[in-house]
């Protein structure tokens, strides 16, 4: 079965209204498998793009996973970067290779555009550097 529903906010039953969209409500054994993964997914390439504004305001760059990564593991902050790049990565991989196929471009899109927003959301002064981009005001 498809998504059959659509979120508008103003349901009467807004939590069923939400497993109906991501198809937890049919497919249980997909999201018990594949939930680990996304929230891997979702903390590290959070963390990845938030490293920029995290390092221009200071404060929050020592209190960064990245950061902290480097400090317990004893390596160079590149490293530490690059190990959180590559788990994001892996995590998309997963979740995307555990989809059915009418699940795969519904997650791929999801993961395409939560990582777009942290490009375009002035929050994370992605502008500083490609001051092309366009805005996403919230």
């Amino acid at each position: 079965m498809g998504m059959s529903a659509c979120y508008t906010g103003h349901s009467a039953d807004d939590a069923e209204s939400i497993r109906t969209i991501h198809g937890a409500q049919h497919n249980r054994a997909f999201w018990s498998a594949a939930l680990s993964s996304c929230v891997a997914f979702l903390n590290d390439v959070n963390d990845i793009l938030s490293f920029y504004k995290e390092a221009v305001h200071g404060g929050d760059f020592l209190a960064s996973r990245i950061y902290r990564r480097s400090v317990s593991e004893n390596i160079p902050y590149l490293a530490a970067y690059r190990r959180s790049l590559g788990s994001g990565l892996a995590a998309n991989r997963r979740v995307l290779d555990l989809a059915t196929d009418e699940q795969r471009p519904h997650l791929d899109r999801y993961m395409t555009a939560f990582a777009y927003f942290h490009f375009h959301c002035r929050r994370y002064r992605w502008h500083d550097i490609y001051p092309g981009l366009t805005s996403i005001d919230i």
